[in-house]
């Protein structure tokens, strides 16, 4: 419940970045970038951590 701080990353090889995380309505999660992220599309993955430790993740549905 609330809000997470959390370094999401979208790809792979892309560099983890600070971003907070809120929950929503059908298990579904609201990702707000701390700064401008480039080239997110529909689809790709979306993987959250906490230092080394994965707290969760899924796929990208909407970007707005």
């Amino acid at each position: 419940e609330g809000e997470l701080t959390v370094e999401a990353k979208v790809r792979y090889s892309g560099r983890p970045a600070e971003a907070v995380i809120s929950q929503l309505e059908g298990n579904r999660v609201k990702v707000s970038f701390k700064d401008k992220q480039r080239a997110i599309t529909k689809g790709q993955s979306v993987v959250f951590y906490q230092g080394n430790i994965v707290v969760g993740g899924g796929i990208i549905e909407e970007i707005l």
